[in-house]
């Protein structure tokens, strides 16, 4: 998910941003649990990665890693597909939820 996508940027805590900072080098991440829309809980890892572009500007995004495979499969989510994200706490945990768009037939 590029920075520069996203609606709001500050969902995470000071702390889970100095796990960022501090993992950045060597990977892992802050733990966080997605919700699908059939309820079903998934847990993955959030981590920030710089992307070069062919032009040799860098862009930061954030990755969800060590579980997201899971979420796609699950979720029958294929190349092109259009998904929104959505954070919100629950006790503190970091939590998103995956929304799909309408199916049209």
């Amino acid at each position: 998910m590029p920075f520069n996508t996203l609606v709001c940027n500050d969902f995470l805590t000071p702390v889970e941003l100095n796990i960022l900072a501090e993992v950045r080098e060597v990977g892992g991440g802050v733990g966080a649990i997605l919700v699908d829309k059939q309820k079903a809980k998934w847990g993955f890892v959030l981590n920030e990665w710089g992307m070069m572009k062919a032009s040799g500007n860098g862009t930061m995004n954030y990755a969800l890693i060590c579980g997201w495979n899971d979420i796609v499969k699950g979720n029958e989510l294929k190349i092109g597909s259009f998904i929104s994200i959505w954070s919100f706490r629950l006790f503190g945990l970091l939590c998103f939820a995956l929304v799909l768009p309408p199916h049209t037939d």
